[in-house]
């Protein structure tokens, strides 16, 4: 039998041992958890708690001044303040260990916890006459708290990432289904490691596959994942490598296969995950409502609110303006940068796919060649024959997209949406990849500051319905401070 001596190449347990393990899947996968919600809100709690004390440190000692309360009184306001924060960041889902695309909600989240936050505490300093508070003290603490919160949140993430490359607190996962929609859904468990799920391989109903192993592009194990077999291995595997999940990932599959796949999992006593029905085609596109306890599935309408659009396009030509002034002395040094390294002109024009498919004229920086054809895929590595010398590091650096703050400011683009694809893409798109025309495209995005984002863009669609799901103002910001981060890093395209 094929399946006889593969699990031999999947990490091995203690023999199937159940004794009482510290370091067992099992203990790690129901303690560990707790222990990490618990010190994240011990975290939030101190951080919060130092940011309003070091505001009354900042305004009695620089500044010298006499604030309305003792040392001891300022003392019990700021733990009030930690305790307040901390109620609504578990009001708004801060605690909740799934973990959105990217952690952008998060970071949204924390600037919501920051605006309701306040608006509480100046509320208490308003109606409680007996307790007068600074100004300067309030407005320091306020401002740096949610600063404070999302370094702290950045850096405890990183720690959480670590703990699980060393296998602590993860959830083993088998997915039944390798097709592309389970081998998507595999990289995307690899790709956020917060989740704390980690993938051993996988089954599938076509014997043709059993004992195949799939891969992917500098992410996962390099030596894949094996398929295993079919759903006769289920509960042999499960109770084998101490699986905590079965991922059902069969869309196109019928109510009663899923559903005999499920009555397995339930036999067993395994948990298990169900990717809808017809997933690629509706995803994104239906929504839940209730009919007398009863669930329906309806067609989701968007619906942007035409106030989010004209503070959107407000900022977008203030700021796309702003910088342009500022930036024009980078520019000259990039383009003289540009015209001594290759010959061609300086800045590279084409026509892109814009908001409802309107075609517009897009600007880079010349990044290639002068006789590279002007329409052709994208490079995905950075080791591209037409690329320049200088056009290598302006990729890298992102630098090459600055011409793009005239088409902001122009109004043909905005400074976050979907990115621009060139027409002969678009005219190849399924009515689900049209939808990414619904919004301005912008220079940056989610997808941009992803671990896929020198693939196509068209080929993780599920970035952008993201964004368009989820779009305000305070997201926008929260994609601008990572694209910030990440150029910073020098993390670019290719």
């Amino acid at each position: 039998m094929k399946q006889a001596g593969i699990t031999d190449s999947i990490e091995p347990l203690s023999s199937g041992r159940k004794s009482f393990d510290l370091m067992s899947p099992s203990f790690l996968r129901n303690y560990f958890g707790k222990a990490i919600t618990a010190t994240q809100v011990l975290l939030d709690f101190v951080t919060v708690f130092s940011c309003y004390m070091g505001a009354y440190w900042l305004y009695t000692i620089p500044l010298d001044r006499a604030a309305p309360q003792s040392f001891s009184e300022f003392l019990g306001i700021s733990s009030v303040a930690g305790i307040l924060y901390v109620l609504i960041l578990d009001k708004v889902g801060l605690y909740r260990r799934e973990i959105s695309l990217l952690n952008i909600k998060e970071l949204r989240g924390i600037f919501h916890v920051g605006i309701y936050a306040a608006a509480a505490v100046l509320s208490v300093s308003f109606y409680v006459r007996s307790t007068s508070l600074s100004r300067i003290i309030l407005t320091v603490a306020i401002l740096a708290t949610p600063i404070a919160l999302y370094i702290q949140r950045q850096f405890f993430y990183k720690l959480h990432v670590l703990f699980h490359s060393l296998g602590w607190s993860k959830t083993r996962v088998l997915v039944f289904g390798a097709g592309s929609i389970g081998s998507h859904l595999c990289r995307r468990f690899f790709e956020s490691p917060a989740l704390g799920l980690l993938p051993i391989g996988f089954l599938d109903d076509d014997p043709s596959k059993h004992g195949q192993t799939l891969r992917w592009n500098r992410i996962g194990p390099k030596a894949g994942l094996p398929i295993l077999g079919g759903e006769e291995m289920i509960a042999r595997l499960v109770k084998e490598l101490d699986v905590g999940l079965v991922v059902i990932a069969l869309p196109n599959a019928t109510f009663e296969r899923n559903q005999k796949l499920v009555d397995i999992c339930h036999e067993i006593g395994i948990e298990y995950a169900i990717v809808p029905n017809s997933y690629e085609k509706f995803v994104q596109q239906v929504e839940w409502f209730e009919i007398g306890g009863i669930p329906v599935l309806r067609r989701h309408i968007r619906h942007t609110s035409i106030y989010y659009l004209a503070v959107k396009r407000f900022l977008d030509f203030m700021i796309s303006g702003a910088l342009m002034v500022a930036l024009s002395p980078l520019v000259f040094l990039l383009g003289l940068a540009i015209r001594l390294d290759s010959r061609g002109p300086i800045i590279f024009k084409q026509k892109r796919v814009g908001l409802l498919g309107r075609e517009f004229s897009f600007y880079k920086f010349r990044s290639m060649y002068l006789d590279a054809p002007r329409y052709a895929r994208t490079p995905t590595d950075a080791a591209d024959p037409r690329i320049t010398r200088v056009g290598r590091w302006l990729r890298r650096t992102s630098l090459d997209e600055l011409p793009q703050l005239f088409n902001v400011f122009r109004g043909d683009m905005s400074l976050v949406g979907p990115r621009p694809e060139m027409p002969f893409i678009v005219a190849e798109y399924s009515q689900l990849e049209r939808q990414r025309l619904e919004a301005k495209p912008g220079i940056t995005g989610v997808w941009q500051i992803s671990a896929v984002r020198g693939e196509e863009i068209h080929k993780n669609l599920e970035y952008d319905l993201f964004y368009l799901e989820n779009r305000s103002v305070l997201l926008d910001f929260a994609i601008l401070i990572k694209t910030a981060l990440s150029v910073i890093r020098g993390i670019g395209a290719v």
